[in-house]
């Protein structure tokens, strides 16, 4: 029964966030999606998970509904905030950071890969200096792993890997805009999957893979009502090479769980769970990592016994920020775990909105997120301004992993979107003033 119904709530979702929203590819059609998914796979219980109390499904209810009603809010009045249609043919689609042709973003995209690689390789190089070797490295996986979780590893340099993500935006709308993937369209990832990699993490390759794939198909919507059609795009290139990226993601994750995870053995797993255990999708942690959390936040509210500050989960850069000030004692990184009946500290977005916000993390939260997400992605597609993109994009980033946690709490979601917004004027600017200079010379 539960299959059904939240199959029709999924289906329902994603027709309506077609009609709200004019597209295929929306927001309520990714929170649909992906939290369908997460319970239904969290129902197959292929693991012996506790059943969803009735408390549960009310804070999974209503946050949901709030989200739906703050979509709903802006859609339905955006004909008083937006006076011309937002989707329709236009004549005069062009962009600054375009202006010479895409030289400068080319540009940028290089100078960004190549500080993220370095970053990546700077991580190899300071673990091979402590363990004597790769293999060293990979055998200790387990240790530099927790060392990384406990305190963090000395050596590193902090915040040089954000820029890949930086480069990945920039390699999105680059992609997009020439329509047809090349090697720019991969090498920022490369920085990212050498320092995940390093430190056997795998949230920052899916942080990575999702903002591409919002990069792209967003800004894919808007190129596509060009009248001249000077966007065309080869389907065939896109599928090959959104293969080899989804591919190169999976590969680098599957290797951070062969070194990370010693067994895949799950006490009461049942006999379908163990058949895959050798498969490279879904592996019994693989499953384990997407259904979990929605046992946590359950045991959560079982309890709700955290002593949290106000905004800590959502805010925890800001607080690391005061901490470093004096201003506060340094918060753990690592949040609470509860035994579902084995030991998880991620229970969904949810959870962290309650802990922070009390009963207004319920209810208003996924309201403001919902109005706003919604508010940008008409400003975005009615002004064809860049940095409604980056900060619409980044929101989907935050639905896309609301499954596990609010992605909000990791710095590298505020300060590469910080770093997207202050860069985008810098090289319209450059590629402005490029663009003057040969038409003088010519």
């Amino acid at each position: 029964m539960v299959f059904l119904i939240v199959s029709l709530v999924c289906l329902t979702g994603i027709l309506l966030g077609k009609f709200l929203l004019r597209k295929w590819f929306n927001h309520l059609t990714i929170y649909c999606v992906i939290w369908s998914g997460l319970i239904m796979l969290y129902e197959w219980k292929l693991l012996p998970y506790y059943d969803i109390t009735v408390k549960t499904w009310f804070y999974i209810i209503a946050v949901f509904l709030s989200y739906l009603l703050g979509i709903i809010t802006i859609s339905s009045t955006q004909n008083l905030f937006f006076k011309d249609k937002i989707f329709e043919k236009k004549s005069d689609i062009s962009f600054k950071i375009f202006a010479d042709g895409g030289k400068t973003v080319r540009a940028t995209i290089l100078f960004l890969s190549a500080i993220a690689i370095f970053s990546g390789i700077h991580h190899w190089y300071v673990l091979i200096n402590m363990f004597g070797s790769i293999p060293a490295v990979l055998i200790n996986a387990n240790i530099i792993y927790s060392l990384n979780v406990k305190r963090g590893i000395e050596g590193f340099i902090p915040y040089l890997p954000i820029v890949g993500y930086v480069g990945i935006f920039f390699a999105g709308i680059y992609t997009a805009y020439k329509g047809r993937f090349s090697i720019l369209s991969i090498l920022p990832f490369l920085g990212i999957v050498l320092k995940e990699t390093a430190t056997l993490g795998r949230s920052g390759m899916l942080i990575g893979l999702m903002e591409f794939l919002f990069v792209f198909v967003l800004f894919r919507h808007l190129l596509k009502e060009d009248k001249s059609k000077r966007y065309k795009y080869a389907k065939r290139n896109i599928v090959l090479v959104s293969t080899i990226i989804i591919v190169f993601f999976i590969s680098s994750a599957s290797l951070v769980r062969v070194t990370r995870i010693s067994s895949e053995y799950y006490a009461g797993a049942s006999r379908e769970l163990k058949q895959f255990k050798d498969n490279l999708i879904l592996s019994p942690s693989i499953y384990h990592y997407l259904s979990a959390d929605v046992g946590v936040l359950n045991e959560y509210l079982k309890y709700e016994k955290e002593n949290v500050k106000f905004g800590q989960n959502s805010f925890l850069p800001f607080y690391d920020f005061l901490t470093k000030l004096s201003a506060f004692e340094k918060m753990p990184d690592v949040q609470k775990g509860y035994f579902i009946p084995m030991w998880v500290n991620t229970g969904t977005f949810i959870r962290e909105l309650h802990a922070d916000f009390g009963i207004a993390g319920i209810f208003l939260v996924p309201y403001l997120l919902g109005l706003i997400i919604t508010w940008l992605w008409f400003k975005f597609y009615r002004d064809n301004q860049l940095v409604y993109l980056a900060f619409l994009v980044y929101l989907y980033i935050v639905i896309g992993f609301s499954f596990l946690h609010m992605i909000t709490r990791v710095t590298y979601w505020p300060t590469s979107l910080l770093l997207i917004v202050l860069i985008i004027p810098l090289v319209e600017k450059i590629a402005q003033s490029k663009s003057k200079t040969i038409s003088k010379s010519i």
